[in-house]
């Protein structure tokens, strides 16, 4: 037994989660999480909404209200819908609650000040915009222009068509994200990480961190020089206090030090969950779990630079494993919270769509490697062909056995077996490195052998060895296939292959009519879920 941490993306509670959030990052932390403890592994997911970001601040803005209560009302919105789609973590911290406030605040000091001590802090000043009647300097949520890496349209410090992150000074035809009557420029100092370029490329190497994220690095460090941002003058967030403030509006950037706050947070969370008497991720030590992080592809600079947070304090704080994952877009166009160009999740829930099929779609696109698109046509078909097609005459086959407690059991044949082997150690590994699409194609494979096992091993194992394939994506429908079989639990993979053995138990059929299936999907219905920009 292994104990695990899995930290599943920091959303940003300015919007409701959509199907691009639920189909990257929490998919895939959720469906390690249970193929994990299905094999016997202790296992803890944490997650959190990044509440202290600067778009919770336009947000709350535009909506009337302060940034505390938009990040709480959205906070508990994201956890509904993980919660609905039963992607919810096992700790969902949000950072404005009491019980996770003092701690995130306090080790952004913490951090600050063993920097400090150890030299690593760096002041720089800048000639920023800033709006002429406020005061107010116009970076972060409130800044726009173009790349200066690969020239696209961008905001704030960070480009979502490259990946590339940067200085508000570097960006291109630079202009207020809103309209502002008068701009001038003014200058400030920030502080930020002075940075072991070569560490942190070895670190990164040691975790087998893919070479487009690594290239993403050197990038990085050639564009703006061996420096990580610790603050800006955003005037809302974690004040920094170490050393004496460089500016009055000098806060703690949240994809510095605060995300390091944010991984200490999840460390405390498993040390409460098991009983263990210190937080893990403040030393290295026998009861350290191996922690594994999902994120999209566009916090990958700011998720890298926590080893280089980890070189530079000494804390061993950053996961062992980074598993990032390309954006999914909607009809072509990336999903866009700001943009309201979205299928909200609680609206796909409302309308009352099944959950289980969303997540085995979500999964076949698996936006890891490459992008990928949502369709709404094509989730229509694929339910309908897939899960209410073929799926649903195996189920068929199995109420309409004649098979009793007394029939003799039946032997797979070997070359069957071979195959179920061949699945499960696919299956195993496209779990582990977060290729979703791939852990769906073994489902789709063992169900397109199902009309020819069925002959050789009954129908009622073939559908117990298919529930444990599907359990990690379609949890709802592999527990129900369990309950209706009357099995103890849905089978680990290895479990599942001695159900295709003569010497197990014999696995009556179940009732006719009580085998959990899957409805054809309307594309209009969904269709009519997709918020256009407006």
């Amino acid at each position: 037994m292994t104990d695990h941490l899995i930290l599943a993306a920091l959303p940003t509670p300015n919007g409701e989660l959509h199907l691009g959030h639920l189909g990257g990052p929490f998919l895939a932390a959720d469906a390690l999480a249970r193929h994990l403890r299905a094999e016997g592994h202790r296992v803890t997911t944490v997650s959190a909404t990044d509440g202290r970001e600067s778009y919770v601040l336009d947000a709350a803005r535009r909506e009337g209200r302060t940034p505390e209560a938009t990040a709480r009302d959205y906070h508990a919105r994201i956890e509904a819908a993980l919660t609905a789609t039963d992607c919810r973590p096992d700790v969902f911290l949000d950072v404005h609650d009491a019980a996770a406030e003092a701690d995130h605040r306090g080790w952004h000091h913490a951090l600050a000040e063993r920097l400090s001590e150890r030299g690593r802090i760096e002041i720089r000043r800048e000639r920023l915009l800033a709006d002429a009647d406020s005061g107010e300097e116009l970076i972060a949520c409130w800044l726009a222009g173009r790349c200066p890496a690969c020239g696209e349209e961008a905001a704030g410090y960070t480009c979502e068509a490259c990946g590339m992150w940067f200085q508000p000074t570097d960006v291109r035809e630079p202009r207020p994200r809103h309209p502002r009557e008068r701009v001038t420029t003014t200058d400030t100092a920030s502080a930020f990480l002075r940075l072991d370029a070569q560490a942190l490329l070895d670190m990164a190497r040691e975790r087998r961190v893919p070479g487009d994220y690594l290239d993403l690095v050197r990038r990085y460090l050639e564009l703006n020089g061996p420096r990580w941002r610790l603050t800006h003058p955003l005037g809302w967030g974690v004040p920094w206090s170490t050393p004496a403030p460089p500016a009055p509006r000098q806060v703690h950037s949240t994809y510095a030090l605060g995300t390091t706050a944010m991984f200490l947070l999840a460390g405390r969370e498993h040390a409460r969950a098991h009983g263990l008497p210190h937080n893990p991720l403040l030393a290295v030590g026998p009861h350290r779990p191996h922690f594994t992080l999902y994120f999209g592809m566009d916090g990958a600079l700011p998720l890298l630079m926590q080893l280089a947070v980890q070189e530079a304090t000494g804390i061993p704080c950053a996961p062992d494993e980074y598993r990032f994952n390309r954006f999914m877009t909607l009809d072509g166009q990336k999903f866009s919270t700001s943009r309201d160009h979205v299928v909200r999740v609680l609206d796909y829930v409302a309308a009352g769509l099944d959950t289980d099929a969303l997540r085995f779609h979500l999964a076949r696109l698996g936006p890891g490697e490459k992008p990928t698109d949502f369709s709404p046509e094509a989730f229509a078909e694929d339910v309908t062909q897939t899960l209410a097609g073929r799926l649903s005459r195996l189920l068929d086959a199995c109420e309409g056995s004649t098979s009793t407690p007394d029939t003799p059991a039946v032997s797979a044949t070997t070359a069957l077996r071979h195959r179920f082997e061949d699945l499960a150690a696919r299956h195993r590994e496209a779990l582990r490195t977060g290729d979703l699409a791939e852990a769906a194609a073994t489902v789709d494979d063992w169900l397109a052998l199902a009309p020819d096992a069925v002959d050789t091993a009954g129908a009622t194992r073939v559908l117990a060895v298919l529930a444990a394939l599907a359990a990690p994506l379609m949890p709802r429908w592999a527990d129900l296939v369990r309950d209706r079989l009357r099995l103890p639990a849905v089978p680990a993979l290895g479990t599942a292959a001695r159900l295709l053995s003569s010497d197990t138990s014999h696995l009556p059929a179940p009732t006719p009519g009580t085998l959990p299936r899957f409805a054809p999907v309307d594309a209009a219905e969904v269709r009519a879920l997709v918020r256009r920009p407006g």
